[in-house]
């Protein structure tokens, strides 16, 4: 999936990991669209809902969202994982791209 020097995108519409669960990887942008509710990006340090958050952003109602990390991206040194919350049902889709 995301090989040496690549840069590979994830969509992920439910909790999940973005790219190998575990390994250390590096994002640089997070897009995500809002289906009538204002929901918020998670992204955390590791391969549950229970590790430690990198990230948080939050949502606009119907609109798509785009958090940019830079050029040098986030580097989440045990694997990111995708989380969006509790309060979250729906269409929900996060892209979010790394290598």
């Amino acid at each position: 999936m995301f090989g040496m020097g690549s840069t590979n995108t994830t969509y992920l519409s439910a909790d999940g990991a973005v790219g190998p669960s575990g390994k250390r990887i590096r994002v640089f942008q997070a897009t995500w669209l809002s289906d009538g509710i204002a929901r918020d990006l998670v992204l955390r340090n590791g391969t549950a809902d229970t590790a430690t958050v990198f990230v948080t952003a939050a949502g606009t109602i119907s609109k798509t969202v785009t958090v940019d990390f830079g050029k040098e991206g986030i580097i989440f040194p045990a694997g990111c994982f995708f989380d969006i919350g509790s309060a979250v049902s729906g269409n929900f889709t996060c892209i979010v791209t790394g290598k």
